[in-house]
Formats: structure tokens, sequence, C-alpha cells
């Protein structure tokens, strides 16, 4: 089974993993939390694009044994989508949120914004820079046109970003979300599609280095 740094060091500078979950109770949300908390633990920097409650994704990092205030403001920054759509102020240190109306073009147009203030504001080391966009199906239901925000938002990073060995991680669940999987599998250097085969929970490597490789996700 390979190993979580052996998946993230699949990932090239400027690439994409993507985990496409083909089965919800295979736990695929589960394992890009064990990258994300792999990345923190060994000091790379993240900006993580929430689109599911902040208070879940909190627990569901917890029941990982890892503490997301502990790296909140040191190499994690929390860009809150749903809390942004729902108006949910967040008070708590590098959790951000957009205010006023967010309407689909509007939101990508703060976002990009935002994302020039905080490098001007936050001291990044672009090569230990990860972005990860965590439930990105949540984007259908929080947007009126989820295909034209994604891709927008991922064109901005392509323009504050570009050339600087940015790596990035999405995860995305199909049967949520149909109208984002093309171009998310186009756009994604490393595929890693989850499933449930005779009873175990299993990655399967289907674009990338170690393309068709089988292997369980948690080691039980």
């Amino acid at each position: 089974m390979p190993r979580i740094d052996e998946i993230l060091s699949l990932v090239p500078k400027n690439g994409v993993l993507t985990i496409i979950q083909r089965d919800l109770e295979a736990g695929g949300d589960r394992y890009a939390l064990l990258l994300l908390k792999k990345l923190l633990e060994s000091g790379a920097q993240a900006i993580l694009f929430l689109y599911e409650p902040f208070n879940v994704f909190l627990r569901n990092m917890e029941n990982l044994g890892a503490d997301v205030r502990n790296y909140l403001g040191k190499n994690l920054v929390v860009f809150d989508v749903f809390g942004s759509v729902h108006k949910i102020e967040r008070k708590e240190k590098s959790i951000y949120t957009i205010s006023g109306y967010v309407e689909d073009a509007i939101f990508v147009s703060k976002v990009k914004e935002w994302g020039k203030e905080l490098a001007n504001n936050w001291n990044i080391e672009y090569q230990k820079l990860w972005i990860m966009s965590y439930l990105t199906s949540g984007a259908c239901k929080l947007f009126h046109n989820p295909l034209y925000t994604h891709k927008m938002v991922w064109f901005m990073k392509e323009e504050l970003l570009k050339n600087k060995g940015v790596r990035g991680i999405l995860t995305y669940s199909p049967l949520e979300c149909p109208e984002l999987e093309d171009v998310i599998y186009f756009a994604s250097d490393v595929v890693i599609e989850t499933k449930v085969i005779g009873g175990k929970k299993v990655g399967i490597i289907s674009k990338g280095p170690l393309e068709n490789t089988i292997f369980e996700l948690f080691g039980e």
C-alpha cells in the first residue's frame, strides 16, 4: 500500500491531485483529510477552500487526531466558501469569509481580491504551499453555475500562482455534482478513485504515476 507521503510525492510542481469518490462509503473524503494532516504535520503550508460547514470539518480532523486550531495562522489558512454563501461570520484567526452579496461572478472577483491580499500579508513559501478544495462537489449546492465558478476559481489560481510550484488537492463526488467531472479529471495530474471492492475501501490510481495501482485506503 502506498504511504501517504508517497501519494503526495506523485504530485508534480504546479500539479493537481484529485480524489474522486465513486462510492461515498469508501471514505475518499477522510483519505483527503489524512493527506492534509500529513502536510500540516510536515510543516507544509496549506490554503483550504471549504465547501462544507467548518464545524463538520473540525470534527472530522479531530477524529483523525489533528487539532486544526494548532495550525491556523501558522501554516493553515481556511477560506470558508460555505460560510460565505450562508452569511456565517467567522471570528477565528485565519478563517476567512466574504461578506455581502455572493453571486457566482461576484464570488470569483472577491476571492481574487482576497487572494492578492493574502499574498501580501501572509509569509507564503510557494514551494511548500498546497491549495486544497475540500468537498468541491458542494459547489453544486452553493452556486447557480458551479461549472463556471469552479473554472474561474482555478483560472484565478493559475493567474496568481503560475509557475510558483504550488500544488493542489481536490476532493470530488460525481454523484453529488456530475457536471464538474470532465473538467476536474482533465485538469488533474493524478487521479485516485475511491471505491468499495469486496468489502474493502480502496483507492484506484486512474491517472498519473502508478496508474492502475489499487491499494487499501486505510490499511484496515
